[in-house]
């Protein structure tokens, strides 16, 4: 059977570019993000790609560790999933679990400390049944947007060497560490960004890209600043690490095809298995990620 045109792309080159059926709902969370910065330190911006005129480097921060608990707090990434489900399971499979915390990122212009580097996710820990889920909230061209390297998601490690180096301004378990940035980053060769390639997107579509993938942004070139976040799913039943670090659920449990719901109670009647959990149950705290 010949797979859809996407499922196809995300096999053969590691990612694939959709058109969210529900665009509705990033439109409703960028605004929900520029509402906040505007009540909470930011009073003139007008828009989220103007971040970088009103916040210099001793607030951003500050900014955006507020602006990142918002997001949890108010659970605007699973609303972006949930009403995109959908179109989501169809890449991904029909049992998901969600991560509890996604990344929210704010890339000003021409700073590298903004952005993480081309890397790789599985350097990390991550698995390759893992699925992120890039979402702008700004439109990024060329100069703006995550580049990926095609095909890196099916290459042995040592195709894409990585260094371990000690970042002095990231501690273990700081606030920068929760909010994504890596405190002792794997780093790439440099000849790997010949082979990078950007992906530009308009808000209301989603990069969907393997943790296998390299990926990344040395910084953003644009004159304007990339607002984004990136959700990460995986299928329930692959063998991943459900609980990373210090945090004990990293991911949260989505949904569930019928065969496998039946299948828990079936499990949980004969006493094979504890009760599953049922539903996204997890309370969001403020823990840094591995």
């Amino acid at each position: 059977m010949e797979l859809p045109s996407a499922a196809r792309q995300f096999l053969d080159s590691g990612w694939t570019v959709a058109d969210l059926r529900d665009q509705s709902i990033v439109l409703e969370v960028r605004d929900r993000l520029l509402g906040y910065l505007q009540a909470n330190g930011v009073p003139r911006l007008s828009s989220l790609d103007e971040y970088h005129r009103w916040v210099d480097d001793g607030q951003h921060l500050d900014i955006l560790d507020g602006l990142a608990g918002f997001y949890w707090d108010q659970r605007l990434g699973l609303e972006i999933v949930t009403r995109n489900l959908d179109q989501i399971r169809q890449l991904v499979g029909l049992d998901l679990h969600v991560q509890t915390f996604p990344y929210l990122r704010v890339a000003r212009p021409s700073r590298p400390a903004d952005v993480v580097g081309l890397h790789r996710d599985t350097n990390y820990g991550a698995s390759p049944f893992e699925v992120s889920i890039m979402v702008p909230f700004t439109d990024l061209d060329a100069d703006a947007a995550l580049r990926v390297v095609s095909g890196s998601h099916v290459a042995p490690s040592d195709a894409f060497p990585a260094t371990r180096r000690p970042d002095l301004g990231v501690a273990k378990g700081s606030r920068a560490h929760r909010l994504g940035f890596p405190y002792a980053p794997q780093v790439l060769e440099p000849s790997v960004r010949d082979h990078a390639e950007p992906v530009p997107l308009r808000v209301g579509q989603a990069l969907l890209f393997s943790l296998s993938l390299v990926h990344g942004q040395e910084a953003n070139y644009a004159t304007t600043t990339r607002v984004s976040t990136d959700i990460r799913v995986v299928n329930s039943l692959a063998p991943v690490n459900w609980s990373r670090g210090v945090r004990g659920n990293y991911y949260s449990p989505l949904c569930s095809s019928a065969v496998t719901e039946q299948a828990n109670r079936y499990l949980t009647a004969t006493g094979a298995q504890e009760p599953p959990e049922q539903g996204v149950s997890a309370t969001p705290h403020h823990e840094p990620d591995e």
